[in-house]
């Protein structure tokens, strides 16, 4: 029988994949409906998704929804807005697959947390690079100790300049910007390669030819146990398949030279470039691309099902959402 979700807030833009993942497989999803106070989105997303989910139930208020048998919670709203939906969700009993950043603010996210422990309701981050083949094959060799001692780890995820109107608009409310809005999926990825930063020093800047204060241009350097971690986000980005993660360590280095996204132009493979110490020349790889999207949702249905532990302890994701925001600038360090 597939899992029945409802989704809560429907604004964030990796809502339209995971619905189209869920239309896709209606053998192990089903979304029965959804609301979000916004009557431009829910009509822009009316116009998308009807096609696609004729039965779905366009709810005029949260507690509608939530009245609905359901297994589980989608929240993909607004981001300051997604931790009030996330605890109505658990307050009905409901778990939550809760898309990323975890809200903006600390106390609320780990209130969010303990509520979901005492309640014994999963909750799961929407990191959806968890689940791309190339960064399954980096986490696995870094698992193996195949590089060695991890001395840097590098990440550059810059978003397009013709989109920058938009940005300003749905991001210029929050201090970090463009950098507090990507920089979590590869702040997920430096905690679960080197651990807790001891340092964290962030660069965060608006670099526009116009006239502005939006963050634009963040870097963040990190300071780690045995080495260093940089994380570079801007928002001016002309240049194509500009997305990449670097890993170095004493025994050999990976490095992903083009990440891509659920909703750019992707490859149907997606390189990974190793090298080990003592070979002659770099190795590239390219396994098949993963369909972004399902990996989240068929993690989600395993866990709730008792079909395995989750990947990522709450423990991980309450210490990623505090990294990002002290490198956000939205956190003292």
């Amino acid at each position: 029988m597939p899992l029945r979700l409802g989704i809560l807030g429907m604004w964030h833009v990796h809502a339209d994949g995971l619905v189209k993942q869920i239309a896709a497989h209606p053998d192990e999803f089903h979304l029965t409906g959804g609301f979000d106070p916004e009557p431009d989105v829910v009509q822009q997303r009316q116009a998308s998704w009807s096609d696609l989910l004729p039965d779905f139930k366009w709810h005029t208020s949260a507690n509608e929804l939530l009245n609905e048998p359901l297994d589980g919670i989608v929240v993909e709203g607004r981001v300051h807005e997604n931790l009030r939906w996330a605890r109505l969700a658990l307050e009905s009993g409901r778990p939550v697959l809760l898309e990323k950043p975890a809200g903006v603010n600390l106390v609320e996210f780990r209130n969010l947390l303990e509520l979901a422990n005492t309640r014994r309701l999963h909750v799961q981050l929407i990191y959806l690079f968890r689940f791309m083949s190339a960064v399954q094959e980096l986490l696995t060799r870094v698992r193996r100790r195949e590089l060695g001692q991890i001395y840097e780890f590098r990440a550059r995820l810059p978003k397009d300049l013709r989109d920058y109107a938009g940005y300003v608009e749905d991001l210029g409310r929050y201090p970090g910007g463009i950098f507090f809005e990507m920089a979590g999926h590869v702040v997920d990825l430096l905690v679960t390669i080197m651990g807790t930063p001891k340092t964290i020093s962030p660069f965060l800047a608006h670099h526009h030819p116009t006239a502005g204060t939006f963050i634009d241009n963040g870097v963040a350097v990190f300071g780690m146990e045995h080495g260093w971690g940089i994380i570079e986000v801007p928002a001016l980005e002309v240049a194509p398949h500009s997305r990449r993660i670097e890993v170095y360590g004493t025994e050999g280095a990976c490095v992903i030279p083009h990440l891509g996204s659920g909703h750019l132009g992707n490859r149907q493979v997606q390189p990974i470039e190793i090298f080990r110490k003592g070979q002659a020349d770099w190795e590239t790889l390219e396994p098949a691309a993963a369909t972004l999207q399902i990996g989240d949702l068929r993690e989600f249905a395993a866990v709730l099902a008792n079909r395995k532990t989750p990947d990522h302890s709450l423990e991980h994701d309450l210490l990623v959402q505090e990294v990002l925001l002290k490198a956000s600038g939205m956190l003292a360090l």
